[in-house]
């Protein structure tokens, strides 16, 4: 039977899992349940290869994995240590994900996600933000405003303006999963300074909806500016807003 046939290609041959890999997933899982907390020292590779009954080198790659994954930290002659945890696990892993999806479908859904999470943040933003959230992002709009500016500081600012209004919702999840979205797209504005006056202009009208909390004209105004962005993404020759 041709071995490229759909069926033999269906039942081949099933590889035995990486033993590093079981010891991984093993250690998440008394790492999510809680046996080991946030900051606290996992046991030495050699007693870990001794319960696994496995060697150290197993452990030594197990242990490698759960670093990528950011659920330990290795430091060089003190040991092995639970992170604590934070949002940057999670962006991490969202940004590796975008990063491995490219073309115009894929940024079109970028731009539909930014909509959905970012027009919620706005009206999220116009109901709960406090007097820091507001000086927060008064300050992005006066960097932006500065004409003595660099390009770098211009487009910084563009960015945390975004992240900073993810914040004033008070909601620690939106902003873990804004982060990876706003920074896959930041390029997009680098160098984009000759039309930043449509993009200032938007970001201090959503900024004065918030001050007056109204919330429906805050939401109406980022779907406006996110609806620019996503034009001047897809077709180049248009003023480029984030």
């Amino acid at each position: 039977m041709n071995q490229t046939d759909p069926e033999v290609m269906a039942f081949q041959r099933l590889e035995r899992p990486r033993l590093s890999l079981l010891v991984a997933d093993r250690l998440e899982q008394a790492i999510v349940s809680g046996t080991f907390t946030g900051g606290a020292r996992l046991p030495s590779e050699q007693a870990l290869a001794d319960k696994f009954q496995v060697s150290r080198n197993v452990v030594r790659e197990a242990f490698k994995v759960l670093e990528e994954r950011g659920l330990i930290e290795i430091l060089s002659g003190s040991g092995t240590f639970v992170r604590h945890p934070g949002p940057e696990v999670t962006s991490d892993a969202l940004q590796r994900y975008m990063r491995l999806t490219t073309g115009g479908a894929s940024i079109r859904a970028l731009f539909e996600a930014r909509r959905i999470l970012e027009c919620a943040n706005a009206r999220l933003a116009a109901e709960r933000a406090d007097a820091e959230d507001i000086e927060r992002l008064a300050a992005c709009v006066a960097r932006m405003q500065d004409p003595q500016g660099s390009d770098e500081t211009w487009t910084r600012a563009d960015v945390e303006f975004h992240l900073a209004l993810a914040q004033a919702t008070h909601n620690p999840f939106l902003q873990v999963l804004l982060e990876p979205l706003v920074g896959q797209i930041r390029g997009v504005i680098t160098g984009s300074r000759t039309y930043a006056d449509t993009t200032l202009s938007g970001h201090a009208r959503l900024l004065h909806y918030i001050k007056r909390q109204d919330a429906r004209r805050a939401q109406e105004c980022m779907l406006q500016h996110l609806r620019l962005a996503e034009k001047a993404r897809l077709h180049p020759s248009t003023p480029r807003h984030v």
